[in-house]
């Protein structure tokens, strides 16, 4: 049998130190300000990117990677003897998971025995990030690429997410909500609480008042799903360490038994929404 490679795109938020353990391929997207390219995933990190926002001019503004480059990232693996599992980003947010599917049937023309499968995550940052850690586990273990799939289609299917930004205003100049929604919600201090609905950012409800949005935070997605004895949570940072620390602390004298783990959310999410915090839990 040959031997997977796990391919997947910035927007999952691996870490350098991640890529490196499970020896993921990363293809960087590429974000804009202020008349400079950075590199997500490859030369900019989330606090490096968090960094930049706060002295920026102008709204950072995200590019897919072409279909070239992701079929010579694709043919690499293959002119190597690898099978190629590509996870992407959600396809209702970007043409990348389309522009992967063209690259891999460019090779699949002119190679009709490669394998390569591209996996449409239908996912945003880390909620997709931590299936492509599974995958990766999981082809060490010698699955094959149909189990590997189904292993983290269930994976993502049993988890859901909720998340609330800092502020409104990357949201408006991201066109997601209009400029009277901001004053609207500004006025009133209504902070929208954000999940994932059929791979698209969508709120699907509103707590009042920006103090204490930790608590509120924990306290809407318990509320909704109570039983999480045993699970493991996923702790999403964008530059909010005082509102994270209090939901993992609040999480861990809930559920002691559970366990708790804080990621950086990446440039991609932190270029649409601004500092962030949230969790990660079972449905």
């Amino acid at each position: 049998m040959a031997e997977i490679k796990i391919i997947t795109d910035a927007g999952a938020d691996l870490t350098k130190e991640q890529q490196e353990e499970f020896d993921v391929a990363v293809l960087p997207l590429r974000i804009y300000a202020d008349g400079k390219e950075y590199l997500a995933g490859v030369d900019t990190f989330s606090d490096d990117f968090y960094a930049l926002l706060e002295n920026l001019k102008e709204f950072p503004k995200t590019s897919q990677p072409t279909t070239g480059e992701i079929y010579d990232l694709l043919k690499k693996y293959v002119d190597e003897g690898k099978e190629v599992l590509f996870i992407t980003l959600s396809s209702k947010a970007s043409g990348l998971n389309n522009n992967a599917n063209l690259a891999k049937n460019m090779i699949l023309e002119e190679n009709p025995d490669a394998v390569v499968e591209v996996f449409d995550s239908y996912g945003y940052s880390f909620s997709y990030g931590m299936a492509v850690i599974e995958a990766a586990k999981l082809a060490r273990e010698g699955k094959t690429i149909p189990e590997i799939i189904d292993a983290i289609r269930t994976l993502m299917d049993s988890y859901t997410v909720y998340f609330i930004p800092n502020t409104l205003e990357y949201l408006e100049k991201g066109g997601r909500i209009n400029k009277a929604s901001l004053v609207f919600g500004n006025m009133l201090d209504i902070v929208p609480v954000l999940s994932l609905v059929d791979g698209t950012v969508s709120a699907v409800g509103k707590v009042r008042g920006r103090k204490k949005i930790a608590k509120k935070m924990f306290d809407y997605a318990i509320e909704r799903h109570p039983n999480q004895d045993d699970t493991t949570f996923y702790i999403p940072n964008g530059k909010l360490d005082a509102e994270v620390a209090e939901i993992t602390e609040r999480l861990k004298e809930k559920f002691p038994n559970c366990k708790v783990i804080e990621y950086k959310v990446g440039p991609l999410i932190a270029s649409h929404i601004g500092p962030v915090c949230g969790i990660f839990l079972k449905k």
